[in-house]
């Protein structure tokens, strides 16, 4: 995993990245969840913590003693191990739940034409219900931060032949993805889908980390042998 650091323009809000140090009053981070399908946005408002001002020391009147002073014994200085100093903690506002915006991606279906009855060497049509774009904004600890996806779509028509495309399918006749079967049975079409895209806070935009989102969607397909005829 590549770390960057990257600083907004208003110095008003920056993009937090994993072992990055955010030195702005809003830090912002969005990444996806490929176990959970989600795209997560999170910021906190940092406040580093002031150096207070010092006081003009007063001189104090020196009391008059009335009693011998003792003599000075000198003690040497032994220092603390370092494993005992504890380090200062960082003053950070908690995260609550309003700070923080969970969107699930909706998973939908994928179709196939002719659905009555599918012949050996007749091409099949074969679209899918998903969007082709997924965006969502929302505007956290006043800055607002916009996310957009575009999916890859990966089939497999379960006799071996594959297709990746950024082509979501349409229903016939503007169909872009064929597949014709050459042997009768019943194949498990499956369709997989890749999410991954950019979000953009303060007209700056940075790609969403963590990697993208899967969904993966399935349907059985009967295929039936075609009557043949032999010509001259």
């Amino acid at each position: 995993m590549i770390l960057v650091l990257i600083f907004l323009t208003s110095n008003v809000a920056q993009a937090a990245t994993p072992g990055s140090k955010c030195q702005t009053k809003v830090c912002v981070k969005v990444f996806t969840d490929p176990k959970t399908g989600q795209v997560i946005i999170q910021a906190y408002q940092n406040r580093p913590g002031s150096t207070p001002k010092q006081k003009p020391a007063t001189p104090k009147p020196k009391p008059t003693r009335t009693w011998k002073p003792r003599p000075y014994v000198y003690r040497p200085y032994t220092p603390r191990p370092k494993s005992t100093i504890k380090p200062k903690p960082k003053v950070v506002t908690a995260i609550s739940l309003s700070d923080q915006l969970t969107q699930l991606i909706p998973t939908r279906e994928i179709y196939y034409q002719p659905a009555g009855k599918v012949l050996t060497q007749v091409p099949v049509n074969f679209w899918t219900t998903t969007s082709a774009n997924f965006m969502t904004s929302v505007i956290i600890l006043q800055v607002p931060v916009s996310v957009n996806l575009n999916p890859t779509f990966q089939w497999e028509f379960g006799d071996g032949a594959t297709l990746t495309t950024t082509e979501r399918g349409a229903a016939f006749p503007n169909g872009k993805v064929f597949h014709t079967y050459t042997r009768a049975g019943t194949y498990t079409a499956s369709l997989t889908v890749s999410w991954a895209g950019t979000w953009m806070a303060d007209t700056l935009t940075y790609p969403v980390l963590g990697g993208a989102i899967v969904q993966r969607m399935t349907t059985n397909i009967v295929v039936s042998p075609a009557p043949t005829k032999y010509t001259r």
